[in-house]
């Protein structure tokens, strides 16, 4: 276990032992989501579905994600 503490603006670095180890690169997006108990976890970023959450088949267009689904009931709906 690797123990970091938060900056003054309560930034936090990720050691470059775990990014590789993880395979993250620089300026790829990750997704920061609570537990419920107090911990953080964080976890590469997955394209969900604005609507239904999907994360089937998402697209994204002026970075909205939509699934085919939500996409056609909207073409529908216009």
């Amino acid at each position: 276990m690797t123990s970091k503490r938060l900056t003054s603006k309560s930034g936090i670095t990720i050691p470059k032992d775990l990014r590789l180890q993880l395979g993250w690169q620089p300026g790829m997006s990750v997704d920061l989501v609570p537990d419920g108990n107090g911990a953080l976890l964080i976890r590469p970023h997955i394209n969900h579905c604005r609507f239904c959450d999907s994360v089937e088949n998402v697209h994204k267009y002026k970075d909205v994600c939509v699934c085919p689904d939500c996409a056609a009931k909207m073409k529908e709906a216009v």
